[in-house]
């Protein structure tokens, strides 16, 4: 028995490794296709031609992708889409490099013909919120003249490496929309009206001390689940709005100098250079930072503290906020940023 099972051993084939292939380096130029198409570099295109056909009901008329909009004759450049409002300077925008129009006329030249342009700016900028990935941050109630919205951009542009962008309030909320990158992170809007924030949903919403309280507590319900508001605890209206943002699901994070507030003034001094050191308590951590005598004047602490607080609610770097608030930009020194 046993030579039987040795014979059929020494019989069986014996199983030989396929050969390792070589592998071969990928080309440059392809390589460098593929970083240029990732989320990391290139610019990709805003909107294409059947994308916009999609969200309007329109008619594609040549295909094209466009990687900005433009709403003037000025603001065209190579690869514009261009709204159009008459067929003259939709032709004249085709001329000058725009990669295709969003026209109610029948165009000689790449467009997507629309029955009405207020109609299709409105349903593009509803497929355009619908579709990213940003967390689309609320201002309202802040002093003309405020640069919070301008510092906390570059807050959470240094905390999400370069993914933040900031509205262009002058163009209203659907053209804003139109104008947002599915992949950016943060996108902060200054509403003007409770219509705009049920058109943008926000997930946060920074309130300032001068809103109204109808409008507050208006922006406040249009919160989405799991959202967050930083209001100003301070406020006589604190309390109206805390209750409508937790109606809609959202935290409240309260800031001011009042003891219940979640991120309470504690102290500002005034150093020799101008700079305004802050100390606060959020909650229950004690912390500092410095404001730049350029970017806030005496009396502006309170905005930082909003700010930090907006940081905070959103999951971003405090420490970048912190940078941002002391205005460092290529500085030899370093600034006094922020202690724990």
């Amino acid at each position: 028995m046993k030579s039987v099972l040795k014979t059929a051993a020494l019989k069986s084939p014996v199983q030989k490794s396929p050969a390792l292939k070589t592998i071969r380096p990928v080309p440059d130029a392809t390589r460098i296709a593929i970083i240029e198409d990732s989320d990391a570099g290139g610019e990709r295109p805003l909107w294409r031609a059947h994308t916009l056909a999609m969200a309007t009901d329109g008619t594609v008329h040549g295909d094209f992708a466009a990687s900005h909009v433009a709403f003037t004759p000025g603001e065209v450049q190579r690869g514009s889409l261009y709204v159009a409002q008459g067929e003259v300077d939709a032709m004249a925008a085709l001329q000058n490099g725009a990669a295709g129009c969003l026209s109610v006329h029948r165009l000689r030249g790449p467009h997507v013909r629309v029955d009405e342009i207020h109609v299709a700016l409105a349903r593009i900028a509803r497929a355009s919120r619908n579709r990213s990935r940003a967390t689309m941050t609320a201002l309202a109630g802040f002093a003309p003249g405020s640069l919070v919205d301008v510092v906390l951009h570059d807050a959470l542009d240094r905390a999400s490496r370069g993914m933040a962008w900031s509205a262009d309030a002058e163009l209203g909320m659907a053209a804003s929309l139109c104008t947002l990158a599915a992949d950016r992170n943060h996108a902060i809007f200054t509403l003007d009206s409770v219509d705009d924030a049920r058109a943008l949903r926000p997930h946060l919403f920074i309130s300032g001390p001068t809103l109204d309280h109808r409008t507050g507590e208006g922006i406040a319900a249009t919160l989405q689940q799991g959202g967050a508001a930083v209001l100003p605890a301070d406020s006589c209206d604190f309390a109206a709005w805390r209750a409508a943002a937790l109606d809609a699901g959202a935290q409240v994070y309260g800031y001011g100098r009042k003891p219940s507030a979640d991120i309470r003034l504690i102290d500002t001094v005034t150093l020799d250079d101008g700079t305004t050191l802050v100390t606060a308590d959020m909650m229950g951590r004690a912390m500092c930072w410095s404001l730049a005598e350029d970017l806030f004047e005496e009396g502006d602490a309170m905005e930082s503290l909003a700010i930090m607080g907006a940081m905070r609610a959103g999951g971003a770097s405090l420490g970048a906020a912190a940078l941002a608030l002391c205005g460092h930009v290529d500085q030899v020194e370093a600034p006094l940023a922020v202690a724990v």
